[in-house]
């Protein structure tokens, strides 16, 4: 009987072990924000929570840069401080040159985001996009 109880747990044990892997083993999800003078625009405006690989591609005639905002409400608005916005940064900004792109791997809770341009006044000039993690 102690056997057999101990054998349930063992396997209950390993099959646990056996989905953690399974999970970790994943491919990131993506994320592609196209970004151009004044504007930004994401490839889906939901995302699955986990690794996120998010690909900046610059559309624009000058140089833009990529951060990701984690905020508590599905607005393109945040407090500016001058030129550029302040929040809770989620990356470091990821400045991309015109006709280039760069991709950076991520870690997102659920929750909403904003991809923001924080260079000098492009915030300022609405460069956003918000998305959802679920």
């Amino acid at each position: 009987m102690i056997r057999s109880l101990i054998l349930i747990v063992l396997l209950a044990v390993a099959a646990g072990q056996a989905e953690v892997s399974r999970a970790d083993t994943r491919p990131p999800a993506s994320l592609t924000a196209d970004l151009a003078e004044w504007n930004i625009v994401p490839s889906s405006g939901v995302v699955r929570a986990g690794l996120v690989r998010v690909t900046a591609r610059n559309f624009g005639l000058a140089e833009h840069q990529l951060v990701l905002v984690r905020t508590s409400r599905f607005e393109q608005v945040l407090p500016l401080d001058g030129d550029h916005a302040t929040g809770r940064p989620v990356t470091s900004p990821v400045v991309v040159q015109p006709g280039r792109s760069r991709s950076i791997l991520v870690r997102l809770q659920p929750g909403t985001y904003l991809l923001i341009d924080n260079l000098p006044w492009h915030y300022w000039r609405g460069t956003s996009a918000a998305f959802v993690v679920r």
